[in-house]
């Protein structure tokens, strides 16, 4: 698997969970937005990576990273 596949399926379950907690339904939006970061741009770890994407989605974290700010040009 590719660093951004890890990421991508990280974000999947994550999403997923919080949607079941929470009873919401972002989780199509947050995946958008987790296919829009270009791979370079994804951290080393990306389960860590996606750890950090899932707390500025859910509010915990108020500022985004620079990294999540990348779009990738198709």
């Amino acid at each position: 698997m590719t660093k951004k596949e890890q990421f991508l399926a990280f974000v999947l379950v994550g999403a997923l969970a919080q949607d079941y907690a929470t009873n919401s339904n972002d989780l199509p939006l947050m995946m958008r937005m987790a296919a829009s970061i270009p791979e370079e741009e994804i951290p080393e770890n990306p389960m860590n990576a996606a750890k950090v994407f899932l707390a500025f989605c859910n509010g915990v974290v108020k500022r985004p990273h620079k990294w999540m700010l990348k779009v990738a040009r198709n």
